[in-house]
């Protein structure tokens, strides 16, 4: 099973007083086995690819080492010291964060966090049982859906062709043509269907078609319509069909049985993820960067 993160705490330890010093993954993989950690839960990951388990064993590692309970006498090995034998004396049926915070370690590594944010900074650790990497996957996760929606929002108050020029923007942001000149936009009256296209080569032999709709939130693209699409594309390439709403559950089975015309078919919530993930139509506020120990650096021979 999956612990919380700081229940991983008492069998760090315990591990290490009965082995003495072991390696970062001796220790993760021992505790895993005793915690009866199943292959399944050992791949389970966050929405930005964290591995859960190997994520709560590592912060509860670098917990106990900031508080002294571990010691890192080599490059990736930890050993349990006093500080760490007398917690699990104290707390035989395991604890949490809060026996670390009467260590000197915790308060003074406490203390650096503080005085390097500027928020008002209550404990440095999560008090649901996650790791601070899940912590914060799942705060980016919200933040990112949440601009995802307002960026959809956004283009469902513009016009049809912002729309259609958007999307050509974001497919030749991910690579798609071989110039800025290989996209073509073609939306207006008698487009019939085609709102764009993309030439894969410099001749244009190789084309993909693109069609855009922008529809409110609540109505779908039914069959007839990517019916339709299909229909205006044979011979190409392939075919983008977007849409700032949804499919229906009989136009993704239509598209699902027609694979062999390479259709991709892009709704709302998809279209606002790769907005931001190719940066159109955003701008970057601020980088962050989660940073680690580089145990190479701190080894001697």
């Amino acid at each position: 099973m999956i612990l919380k993160f700081y229940e991983y705490f008492h069998h760090v330890l315990e591990f290490s007083k009965q082995h003495g010093k072991a390696t970062t993954s001796e220790i993760r993989e021992n505790v895993l086995k005793n915690t009866g950690a199943t292959v399944d839960e050992r791949n389970l990951v966050t929405n930005k690819g964290t591995f859960v388990v190997n994520g709560r064993l590592h912060w509860a590692i670098q917990y106990l080492f900031q508080a002294g309970a571990l010691t890192r006498p080599a490059k990736g090995v930890y050993e349990i010291t006093q500080i760490g034998l007398e917690l699990l004396e104290k707390n035989p049926n395991g604890f949490t964060q809060t026996a670390l915070e009467e260590t000197e370690g915790y308060r003074n590594w406490f203390e650096r966090v503080k005085a390097k944010s500027k928020l008002e900074v209550t404990k440095p650790i999560s008090s649901d049982g996650e790791a601070p990497q899940e912590s914060l996957d799942e705060t980016l996760s919200i933040l990112e859906d949440n601009l995802s929606r307002e960026l959809v929002s956004q283009i469902q108050n513009m016009s049809p062709i912002f729309l259609e020029k958007t999307v050509l923007k974001l497919l030749r942001a991910m690579g798609y043509g071989f110039d800025e000149d290989s996209l073509k936009h073609t939306g207006g009256p008698g487009d019939e269907g085609i709102d764009g296209f993309i030439n894969q080569d410099k001749l244009g032999v190789q084309k993909i078609f693109v069609q855009a709709k922008r529809y409110k939130s609540g109505s779908s693209i039914g069959r007839e319509t990517l019916q339709s699409f299909v229909g205006a594309i044979e011979g190409a390439v392939g075919g983008v069909f977007i849409t700032t709403s949804t499919f229906t559950k009989e136009a993704l089975e239509y598209a699902h049985k027609h694979r062999t015309s390479k259709i991709e078919l892009i709704d709302g919530p998809k279209l606002g993820r790769l907005m931001q993930e190719y940066e159109i139509g955003v701008i970057v506020r601020k980088n962050y960067k989660v940073m680690d120990i580089d145990e190479n650096f701190f080894f001697e021979e």
